[in-house]
C-alpha cells in the first residue's frame, strides 16, 4: 500500500460507524411510529378522535387531487 493511497480498513469503519448510526436511526423511528400508532389507535376518546381526523385529512387531500368530470354538452 502506498502512502497516499486508500485504506480499505479505515473505509471498513467509517462503513461500520455509518451503518450503526442508520440502525439507532431505524430504532428510533421504529420507536414513534409504535408511539403514533398507540395513541391513534387507541380505544379512548382521544385516540379515536384522532384516527377520525386523520381519516379526514386523507379524505381532504385525496378530493383535492380529483377532477370534476366533463360533460359531453359542457361548453
Amino acid at each position: 500500500m502506498t502512502a497516499g493511497g486508500p485504506d480499505p480498513l479505515k473505509d471498513a469503519r467509517d462503513l461500520q460507524v455509518r451503518v450503526r448510526a442508520l440502525q439507532a436511526l431505524l430504532e428510533l423511528q421504529r420507536w414513534q411510529i409504535e408511539a403514533l400508532s398507540k395513541r391513534l389507535y387507541s380505544s379512548e376518546p382521544g385516540g379515536i378522535a384522532a384516527r377520525r381526523l386523520l381519516d379526514l385529512k386523507r379524505r381532504e387531500t385525496q378530493t383535492r387531487h380529483l377532477k370534476p368530470p366533463v360533460g359531453m354538452n359542457d361548453p
